[in-house]
């Protein structure tokens, strides 16, 4: 029995058991697979992709050079345009949902948490980002504010996925994966594209796109966008979430060829917006901790150039640089403004027998200025995070190197790589990789990987200090009668991995694929807390009986200094299999099986929790056209349970199933009206809690909307 097999087996299971007559609507669409196959064929390009050129589909990010899917000695993952048109997704992070061994866990209508082959969170810090090569992570929290990171989800050429480390080209922070996100040219968008919606959740949206040329050197287009989306509920008593969601951007890319060896790029972006949340507030008089709705503020914008050049037929290089910068007013947690500056430069040359060589250097300086943000709060309340000092800036230099060693040509090949960066807080981190890839005969790829990755401390890591929570005087975590406020004060060093890995890729037949890999990592100096410091304040001395003659505002704080007293290893294996049965009509299928141990030192307890990632996840999709003119998608998917999510509550999520439909039809060849149903299972249900209980539970609901395209 095949591992589609089983997930199929237990996710109708449950349907059968919960959802009624959902099962029996996709068994009815999916039994188109059984109609006879002398049915005949159409010529009519119902998917972007055969499943040949899907396999030989060019990547960049595995080698940041061009190579094909099937010549990548790594775990990759390709979401195509195709992939994300007929998904129905309006955000980012649902789109990488597709990705076997990627976890995504909505937590509010604005947020997320998601990440690869490791402990999740809202504050994932172990998965790298980027945005046609520019790096989005925030140097705050090593991690990613998945609410600014948008764009016309149709200009997206590809997204490309990595899973494992990409540290040797990528650098510090692509410990458990690297996510590339890829527009197409402005060459491949000329004209014009209209795109509008409505629904219950989503309550409004539209965007704007038009492309056209620049003379005879190049092309060019501009587009502009946004929505308001309705906010959740919270789990609790299913009272509204105060988490609604407005945002609008606008954004421009020109591609030029100046002449027949020089292409250039510039491209960039500006958007602002607001977005709620019901913020849990935390005093240390009472009412000592309340839910309060706050608005976040955000804005910002950046700019891209880069030049490539074909020195000869052996030689290219590329230069790069951009500038980005974002402005956060988070209501009691901070307001930061952030200035990004980078600059990067690389060399590939084949001049040498059997050797395919990139190598290349980069600078990144990152400032910014925090501050308390009390907007729409008490001002007694305690801020979540507090940075000393407010303003700073951190220098990056980095080089590496990689070459690909041709051992029998077209049959194996050995890539070694290593990337050396220094960074103001660790100084000099070196990050090695070695793979080698071996191609028996045309439709079958073997890999192996060992590479080792680390993640730097952030901001919050060197000089932050957290409230994390107040308990109240005589309640169930305090019998003091005093309130216990729990801060943690960070001054840690560099995480590692060392990972080993094995793939394999293979055409079974010209309709079948499959890809699957397997995993180890080993991982070392993982960042813990440990409450080793009770004090009486506001006289700082000691706990005692002097406590407990409170004056005003007196309570009791325990310090969790955080450190690097951790150790841990996980493995796990990653399936994902594309059937073509016939031209019209095409399953794609991923599964994941995730296991992880943590080991800590004396009393200290980690920060990433293996309990925030559910062990088990599985994804069907169905694409058919019945029609030339129209689309039938389904997207079936399970997600196992969270044990522990939240170290100090201990706080579960229950694993879910859901489906996802899309009807679309084409009544001319440039409209497309479609109706999108997401989440069709439940009313709602629960992805995932914020690890540091900054907010309260929330339960995403289902959404229907409906969405017209018009190219023009």
């Amino acid at each position: 029995m095949t591992i589609t097999n089983v997930f199929l087996g237990e996710t109708m299971g449950i349907c059968a058991r919960k959802c009624g007559w959902a099962p029996w609507v996709f068994l009815g669409l999916a039994s188109a697979v059984a109609m006879p196959a002398a049915r005949a064929a159409t010529d009519d390009p119902f998917f972007d992709l055969e499943l040949k050129e899907v396999l030989n589909l060019e990547i960049t990010s595995v080698s940041k050079k061009p190579q094909t899917v099937s010549q990548a000695a790594a775990a990759v993952f390709v979401i195509t345009a195709d992939d994300i048109r007929r998904s129905g997704a309006t955000a980012l992070p649902d789109v990488l949902r597709m990705a076997p061994g990627i976890h995504v866990g909505q937590i509010s209508a604005n947020s997320w948490a998601v990440s690869s082959r490791g402990p999740s969170g809202r504050f994932t810090n172990k998965l790298l980002v980027l945005m046609d090569g520019r790096s989005v992570y925030t140097p705050m929290f090593s991690g990613v504010f998945w609410d600014v990171q948008d764009t016309v989800l149709a200009d997206i050429e590809r997204i490309e996925i990595i899973r494992g480390p990409g540290a040797s080209l990528w650098g510090a922070n692509a410990v458990d994966g690297v996510i590339n996100i890829i527009s197409k040219s402005a060459a491949a968008t000329q004209g014009g594209m209209l795109t509008a919606g409505a629904g219950n959740e989503e309550r409004g949206f539209g965007s704007l796109r038009y492309g056209g040329k620049v003379g005879d050197v190049g092309y060019w287009r501009a587009y502009a966008k946004g929505f308001d989306r309705d906010g959740s509920l919270l789990a609790t008593d299913h009272a509204a979430g105060n988490d609604n969601w407005r945002q609008q951007r606008a954004g421009f890319r020109t591609d030029l060829a100046p002449s027949g060896i020089d292409s250039v790029t510039f491209q960039g972006d500006v958007y602002a917006g607001r977005s709620g949340e019901n913020s849990q507030l935390n005093f240390l008089t009472p009412p000592f901790n309340a839910i309060v709705g706050t608005s976040q503020k955000v804005s910002g914008g950046n700019m891209l150039g880069r030049w490539q050049r074909e020195v000869s037929a052996s030689d290219s290089f590329t230069l790069q640089s951009y500038i980005d910068h974002t402005e956060r007013d988070w209501p009691a947690h901070l307001n930061e403004k952030r200035t990004t500056f980078d600059l990067d430069f690389q060399y590939r040359t084949r001049r040498f027998q059997n050797h395919d060589l990139v190598f290349g250097v980069g600078y990144r300086t990152s400032h910014d200025m925090t501050k308390a943000s009390y907007t729409g709060v008490p001002a007694n309340a305690l801020q979540f995070a507090t940075l000393h000092p407010g303003s700073a800036s951190r220098k990056l230099l980095s080089a590496f190197v990689q070459d690909d060693v041709t051992l029998l040509p077209e049959k194996l090949t050995l890539t070694l790589g290593t990337k050396f960066e220094h960074n103001d807080y660790t100084g000099l981190e070196i990050q090695p990789n070695a793979r080698l890839l071996w191609t028996p005969v045309a439709d079958t790829t073997l890999w192996g990987s060992i590479a080792r990755a680390v993640r730097t401390p952030s901001r919050v890591d060197r000089g932050g200090a957290a409230n994390q929570a107040v308990f109240p005087p005589a309640s169930e975590n305090n019998p003091l009668p005093l309130p216990i406020l729990v801060q943690a004060k960070a001054n840690v060093d560099s995480e590692s991995v060392v990972a080993y890995e094995m793939g394999w890729k293979q055409r079974l037949t010209p309709t079948l694929s499959v890809d699957a890999a397997v995993y180890y990592n080993n991982y070392d100096k993982l960042r813990t807390a440990k409450i080793n410091t009770t004090l009486c304040q506001p006289a700082g001395i000691p706990v005692s009986l002097a406590c407990f003659f409170p004056v005003p505002q007196s309570y009791v704080q325990q310090i969790a200094f955080a450190g690097n007293d951790a150790k841990a290893s996980s493995h796990g294996v990653e399936l994902s299999v594309d059937w073509r049965p016939r031209s019209d009509l095409r399953f794609q299928a991923s599964a994941s099986q995730f296991t992880m141990r943590m080991s800590e030192k004396g009393e200290a307890f980690a920060t990433d929790l293996k309990g925030s990632v559910p062990e088990f996840r599985g994804s069907l999709r169905m694409a058919w056209n019945p029609r030339p003119d129209t689309d039938v998608d389904l997207w079936l998917r399970r997600v196992g349970h969270l044990p522990n999510v939240v170290e100090s509550s201990r706080l579960s999520v229950p694993g879910y199933t859901e489906l996802d439909l899309r009807l679309a039809w084409r009544p001319v060849k440039t409209v497309e009206l479609a109706i999108i149903g997401r989440n069709l299972l439940h009313k709602q249900h629960q992805e995932f809690i914020s690890e540091i209980l900054d907010m309260p539970p929330m339960l995403v609901q289902r959404s229907i909307f409906g969405q017209v395209n018009w190219k023009f």
